[in-house]
């Protein structure tokens, strides 16, 4: 990680698609060491905030900015800031986990890639099966951890995380929080969408609700997962 970002901000976020808002001026900023959980029921927007912080896609109306610059798709320099780990694995299922992180290593021009693909197999403990399996043969919580891996081969500043728990066992589940907590020890930025209020509780520090579309909670990170639970009941009824 180099200098690190400050702040990553969202100011009057709306996203439509057709006549659908999932969206609607939700504002929050984020800042250097925390660790956000954002969560809501279905439909409730987490997945397009996501994709917006991740650059993937445009807000109808409203900005991000990276310490105070816009950002945005068309912005190449601050995409390589950024990590996610999506639904999706975004891996080459026909190449070894070890041949993924070397090719994402060579296209985001780190000057010493096979160091950096050691360093990261190591924290995840991926030796026993990146070098010789495509990726397509890998189980579910192998996969993740490749995925993981690549979100993480370039020291992102902004860690973005879509529901990172689900379908994984309670020692791949440790990996993804010690991970988060690496991360945000280094001074890094992370947002994870989680359903998951154990999770939540042992990782966040903050907690960002949404319900249809708006933020209706921005707040320091409750105690425990019961108090996570209270958060989300009230944070919904009061909508």
């Amino acid at each position: 990680m180099t200098a690190g970002l400050e702040s990553v901000r969202l100011a009057g976020v709306t996203k439509v698609f057709g006549a659908v808002r999932a969206l609607f001026s939700v504002g929050f900023e984020a800042r250097r060491g925390e660790v956000i959980a954002v969560m809501g029921g279905n439909g409730a927007g987490k997945s397009t905030l996501l994709s917006i912080l991740a650059l993937m896609a445009r807000p109808t109306r409203g900005t991000v900015s990276f310490d105070g610059r816009p950002a945005g798709p068309a912005d190449p320099a601050a995409r390589t800031r950024i990590g996610l780990l999506s639904h999706q694995p975004l891996v080459y299922p026909d190449l070894t986990g070890r041949e993924n992180l070397r090719l994402f290593a060579g296209l985001y021009g780190l000057p010493d890639a096979a160091g950096a693909v050691a360093d990261v197999e190591r924290r995840l403990e991926l030796a026993l099966f990146v070098a010789d399996r495509p990726t397509r043969v890998l189980s579910r919580g192998q996969l993740q951890r490749v995925a993981l891996a690549r979100a993480l081969i370039h020291s992102p500043d902004l860690l973005l995380l879509d529901e990172p728990a689900a379908g994984l066992d309670s020692t791949a589940v440790a990996r993804i929080e010690e991970c988060l907590s690496e991360h945000a020890a280094r001074g890094g930025i992370a947002v994870m969408v989680t359903h998951e209020p154990e999770l939540a509780a042992r990782t966040a520090n903050r907690a960002v609700m949404l319900v249809a579309g708006r933020l209706v909670a921005d707040v320091p990170a409750p105690e425990g997962a019961e108090g996570w639970r209270t958060l989300y009941r009230s944070a919904v009824e009061g909508d």
